[in-house]
């Protein structure tokens, strides 16, 4: 009889463990994780539900999450599942059924995200994943942020929904873009590169915009929040659309102000000492 074994990702997650080992409950035969050298206690509560723990020196997902792929050894099928994700009761049943049918290797999942106050329910921003797939059929080929698996073998869709707990309040969405903007570059320059773009989307932005300068700075965040709200029809989710399109903008506009940042301290061979009383004179 075919197996599930779930696989994830963490850093830092023991506030959300106790609900997660909750919702995946009789789901998975077989669970595997791999903590990113997390400070809290989330190796030990992972270890507690009976999940393998993985030790890693990298934070980002898709070079870790194939680790966890090539320790799975009971499940002829695997489940990826975030941290701040929820299955619904009627996914659970369709995956135990889905891993029984012969029509399908990658069976993608559709996340519904949640800003702020509720869920985005009109927004395109809502996106069909490759979570439930056979052993092999889904792989992360160059384990670089923000890249797009590879799916070998055929692909089918489950009707219902998954949750994605992305910003419960705009405090998180904050501390989120803190990450993004200083934390992950750091990363990223792990595997040798400054910034990472691994889609067409991100190299036409390149053209358009360039990668640094002031079109980047000033006039790509406009272009930013405008695409989230009418292309991704976030407008549609009233007030909540509206601030996370903002943020979006915003987030664009303090990524190249940290770069430029960057450069300029460089450049100068500025280095704040504050055993001085005016370090900067």
């Amino acid at each position: 009889m075919s197996k599930i074994t779930l696989v994830a990702v963490f850093f830092n997650e023991e506030r959300k463990l106790p609900g997660y080992f909750k919702n995946v409950e009789g789901v998975a035969d077989e669970i595997v994780i791999v903590d990113c050298s997390s400070t809290d206690a989330t190796a030990k509560i992972c270890s507690r539900n009976g999940a393998k723990v993985i030790k890693s020196g990298y934070r980002y997902f898709e070079q870790n999450i194939n680790k966890a792929l090539s320790k799975v050894k009971k499940g002829d099928w695997a489940l990826i599942l975030d941290a701040d994700e929820r299955l619904s009761d009627e996914l659970k049943r369709e995956i135990r059924q889905a891993i029984l049918r012969k029509d399908a290797d990658v069976f993608f999942m559709k996340r519904i995200n949640y800003l702020f106050d509720g869920f985005s329910t009109k927004s395109s921003i809502n996106t069909w994943l490759p979570r439930l797939f056979r052993k092999g059929a889904v792989r992360y080929e160059h384990g670089i942020p923000h890249e797009p698996p590879k799916i070998y073998g055929r692909g089918a869709r489950l009707p219902s929904l998954f949750f994605h707990y992305a910003y419960p309040g705009v405090q998180e969405y904050v501390k989120k873009m803190e990450e993004y903007l200083f934390q992950m570059p750091i990363e990223y320059a792990k595997t040798g590169r400054n910034k990472v773009r691994s889609s067409e989307r991100d190299r036409r932005i390149s053209r358009l915009f360039g990668d640094h300068g002031l079109r980047m700075m000033f006039l790509y965040p406009i272009v930013a929040t405008i695409n989230l709200l009418l292309r991704h029809r976030l407008i549609l989710d009233g007030m909540r659309g509206i601030i996370y399109s903002i943020c979006g903008g915003i987030s664009v506009f303090l990524e190249e102000a940290a770069h430029y940042q960057q450069q300029s301290t460089a450049k100068r061979g500025i280095r704040i000492d504050w055993s001085r009383e005016y370090p900067d004179r």
